[in-house]
């Protein structure tokens, strides 16, 4: 940054004796020597040479700037695949988990229960089986890890696919972040409620113009004061000092040219993005 901000201050300086050597070079076309072409010639090439040096250094400060954002591109990739990787390892200890309480059951000869909860397993695990058609591994990965948290509390997290987000623009760290955001609010929206009624339902589709990502929960509903103002910092149904999240989720929609919509009963928040 130190650097960039002296590249700026010597293309500062140059301009500015660019000007004055144009300024000095009208003079001396006006004066007395300007009969003398030597000193003519000369002042016109040392003016040149100036305007050469300024275009030279603004070309490089254009690369300096387009390195910095691929260099940006490029952390915000890594911050994805450490999600992954995180992602990855979480489900590894689920599973672990998972076994471990079968296998619990089986020993202390609770084979009904060791049966519902295989049955559990499986329903989970067909319910985000169709995950595999996603083209972007990092957000298929963070879906099946979410509807495994889903499951441990106690909530039915159903997903259905029909699109595979091929051509979709929108980075995987940005998708995780609207999503993962929009989740944990409709998962703590939920939870007070019988076991039975937390419902929680995210569509992925398509439509001419773009892909939609529909999340939908069975908690309270909202009310219009609270719908006009949900995305605003600080604004929350959870108490004070919450309500970030949904700002962040505004402004990552925003920002990837996508629009959001939000329903109050049941509580649905519709995100599209563009190819």
């Amino acid at each position: 940054m130190g650097r960039q901000n002296t590249n700026y201050w010597i293309l500062i300086i140059l301009l500015g004796q660019t000007f004055l050597l144009n300024i000095a070079v009208q003079n001396l076309q006006l004066s007395p020597y300007a009969g003398i072409q030597p000193i003519t010639l000369g002042a016109n090439l040392v003016s040149l040479s100036f305007y050469f040096m300024t275009l030279l250094l603004i070309k490089k400060l254009l690369d300096i700037k387009e390195q910095q954002k691929l260099l940006g591109q490029k952390e915000k990739e890594m911050d994805s695949l450490q999600n992954l990787l995180r992602t990855v390892r979480a489900q590894r200890h689920d599973i672990i988990n998972h076994l471990d309480t079968v296998y619990a059951l089986l020993s202390l000869g609770r084979e009904v229960p060791a049966r519902e909860y295989t049955g559990q397993l499986v329903q989970v695990a067909a319910n985000t089986s169709h995950l595999l058609r996603l083209e972007q591994p990092v957000v298929a990965a963070f879906l099946q890890n979410k509807a495994s948290q889903a499951m441990a509390r106690g909530i039915t997290f159903y997903i259905d696919v029909r699109a595979d987000l091929k051509g979709l623009k929108v980075k995987p760290y940005a998708l995780v972040t609207v999503l993962g955001n929009i989740l944990e609010n409709a998962m703590e929206a939920v939870e007070p409620l019988p076991g039975e009624q937390r419902l929680i339902q995210l569509d992925i589709s398509r439509s001419e113009t773009g892909y939609i990502f529909s999340i939908s929960n069975s908690g309270p509903p909202l009310d219009s004061a609270m719908k006009e103002a949900i995305f605003r910092p600080g604004v929350s149904t959870k108490g004070l000092d919450r309500g970030l999240g949904l700002a962040t989720v505004w402004e990552m929609v925003i920002s990837h040219g996508g629009t959001i919509e939000v329903e109050t009963d049941p509580v649905t928040f519709r995100v599209k993005f563009p190819v």
